[in-house]
């Protein structure tokens, strides 16, 4: 899995693009440092081209939303595929997030 990070129009614009399984946590654990520290934006996370997430991929997004919440801000999920969708609908956190088409 491979993620870009940039912040643009005032919001943290997260992507991940590939497989969000196990092996790939502990990645995106050091590289999200930058959106842990963000308190002064929302943060946008675009899933168009994530195509799995796990339940350790479900875990974080849990923590970049309880991040932006903990500092007054949203947190959005954008272009999300029908099968990361349903993982994260059925893990209850689709109603945590902003969700944008």
């Amino acid at each position: 899995m491979d993620i870009t990070i940039n912040k643009l129009d005032g919001r943290m614009v997260v992507a991940f693009i590939g497989d969000f399984d196990n092996a790939a946590s502990a990645k995106a654990q050091r590289n999200l440092a930058p959106v842990y520290e963000c308190v002064d934006c929302d943060i946008l996370i675009d899933c168009t081209q994530l195509e799995y997430i796990s339940s350790s991929g479900l875990r974080i997004l849990l923590t970049i939303f309880k991040q932006a919440h903990g500092n007054g801000h949203t947190a959005i999920l954008k272009g999300m595929m029908d099968e990361v969708e349903e993982a994260i609908d059925m893990s209850g956190l689709l109603d945590l997030f902003v969700v944008e088409k």
